[in-house]
């Protein structure tokens, strides 16, 4: 008996999830990232991407979120470097990247991204600034894939992104 009521109970939830039951326990999915013009930007934000890109080129501005909650990736060019930016709806600047030589980066990272890709041949990187730490970027190829890395200033690797 109490196998055919889990059985029942099995087919009830594989039921309700193929036919795209919303369950209120299931995670919300973000709406996708909305391209904008920097004149779509609220003030204060606006302000501190001005500011950030004095004398730069914006490439691209998309927004994420909503009202306050918003949040505006900001890409572009500024100095001959890549730079991106997320800037919240009242202008604070939550993080900063932008494209350094890969001899400037510490050598405990140039050693990890080294040891990971087998020499230092190809690689590129970038210092990100989040929530006022210092982390690296560096991209190569690696079995005949492009990797990120994220290392930390320490030359841990916190994470790798396979494209």
């Amino acid at each position: 008996m109490q196998f055919r009521i889990l059985k029942a109970v099995v087919a009830v939830v594989l039921i309700a999830g193929l036919s795209g039951c919303k369950c209120p326990f299931a995670q919300k999915k973000e709406a996708p990232a909305q391209a904008v013009t920097l004149s779509d930007v609220p003030t204060p934000a606006k302000a501190a991407i001005n500011t950030l890109m004095a004398g730069g080129e914006i490439t691209k501005i998309e927004k994420e979120g909503q009202g306050a909650k918003a949040i505006y990736d900001v890409e572009g060019k500024s100095q001959g470097k890549s730079v991106e930016y997320d800037v919240a709806a009242d202008g604070t600047v939550l993080s900063s990247e932008e494209s350094v030589p890969y001899t400037s980066l510490p050598e405990a990272v140039r050693k990890a991204a080294e040891k990971y890709f087998g020499s230092s041949e190809g690689l590129a990187a970038n210092k990100e600034i989040e929530k006022g730490k210092t982390f690296y970027e560096v991209e190569g190829q690696k079995g005949g894939a492009t990797i990120t890395l994220k290392l930390s200033d320490t030359g841990k690797i916190l994470e790798k992104e396979k494209e």
